[in-house]
């Protein structure tokens, strides 16, 4: 009886066996990250180029980053609202464009501080990111500007528009480089920013027939943030954006005038 028991187990074990080494293996697919883009403008708002920018991102139901400069929102306080109230996300791109590398930490952080106001007064909502001037911070500045509750949004792709002598070579930049999770910098506050608002429908045709969608940037520090972590002293690799934001009228940021 026991020896029947034991061959019948062995008769199960055997026929478990086989089908085990028999059967087909399914392995779980390694997951592809999501083909989302985040676009991202700087220097603005612009009475000449941010509301062409709008009135694209409108008709494709696209939401991006506006990083406003303070000054520039006093004197388009409208723009910043259309922006807020299209359903654009606002970060913080300093009072006067500084170039953190020749401020100290209190003027760097007097500046994030006044552009807060500036921008709470013009829509009623204060920024959430912060994205310096040339992408220049360092740890000292990444602390303080996080006390004063902004993560910082940098950017993992460079459009070059600064730069740009056609809208060509704007969607040519971007298409080569860009990659699933690309946060992208483009310029709505700048004179070349004539060719961004020419390639931007080109540029959103392409990526959606590649199947990407476009949102605003997630909370949080962007991945770039540690590689920036040094001040650059190599003002070659920074993106030249200040030829319209740091012309000659541009204001000075006077403690006096900060709100609390």
């Amino acid at each position: 009886m026991s020896r029947r028991i034991r061959s019948t187990a062995m008769g199960w074990l055997a026929a478990a066996a086989i089908a085990l080494f028999s059967a087909p293996v399914t392995y779980a697919a390694p997951s592809k990250p999501a083909k989302v883009v985040y676009l991202t403008f700087d220097d603005g708002p612009s009475q000449r180029y941010t509301p062409k920018l709008l009135d694209i991102l409108r008709s494709q139901h696209i939401s991006a980053t506006f990083f406003v400069v303070g000054y520039r929102c006093e004197q388009f306080p409208d723009i910043v609202r259309r922006i807020q109230r299209e359903g654009h996300e606002i970060g913080n791109h300093g009072f006067a464009h500084l170039d953190p590398k020749k401020r100290t930490l209190d003027e760097v952080l007097l500046d994030v501080r006044k552009t807060d106001v500036a921008v709470v007064k013009a829509c009623g909502t204060r920024p959430l990111y912060y994205r310096p001037p040339y992408g220049s911070i360092d740890a000292q500045e990444i602390d303080g500007v996080h006390r004063l509750g902004h993560p910082i949004a940098l950017w993992t792709v460079d459009s070059m528009d600064w730069k740009a002598k056609s809208a060509k070579a704007i969607v040519n930049q971007v298409e080569r480089h860009t990659r699933p999770g690309s946060i992208i910098l483009f310029h709505d506050g700048i004179s070349s920013s004539r060719y961004t608002v020419e390639a931007m429908p080109r540029i959103i045709r392409d990526f959606r027939r590649d199947g990407y969608t476009f949102k605003t940037l997630p909370a949080g520090d962007s991945l770039r943030i540690e590689s920036f972590m040094p001040k650059a002293d190599d003002d070659a690799v920074l993106p030249r954006d200040a030829d319209d934001v740091q012309g000659k009228r541009r204001p000075s940021v006077d403690a006096r005038r900060v709100g609390h």
